[in-house]
């Protein structure tokens, strides 16, 4: 359920992305940002807060891949370029990603992985 949500931000992305008209990408940014990215975040921020109170995991008392994937998501190159303060509004979320990051093998791969080009 997460990580399907978190694919549905990640499709309409895709459109966003091969969208070759100027003027119909700016209309599909413009509704991306303001109402795809708070809905779906919402949407997972809400699940965060019913499992513990939005200070574990999404799922359970222990990191799972819908984590992960939030996290991966929340480092979009595309996302963070379009969207820079998608998780200002959702500091649930925004502790989560933050959380899983300090994990310390990611921490570390994080630090030392190689840089994709754009």
């Amino acid at each position: 359920m997460i990580v399907d949500d978190l694919s549905d931000i990640m499709a309409d992305i895709k459109i966003l992305w091969f969208e070759s008209d100027p003027q119909k990408k700016e209309v599909l940014l413009q509704k991306f940002r303001t109402e795809t990215v708070p809905k779906h975040l919402g949407y997972l921020e809400n699940i965060l807060k019913q499992n513990g109170g939005g200070e574990g995991y999404s799922v359970g008392n222990s990191l799972t891949w819908a984590d992960l994937a939030l996290a991966n998501i929340s480092i979009s190159d595309f996302l963070n370029d379009c969207c820079p303060d998608a998780f200002q509004n959702f500091p649930l979320l925004s502790r989560l990603v933050q959380r899983v990051r300090e994990l310390p093998r990611i921490a570390e791969w994080i630090a030392k992985r190689p840089q994709t080009p754009r």
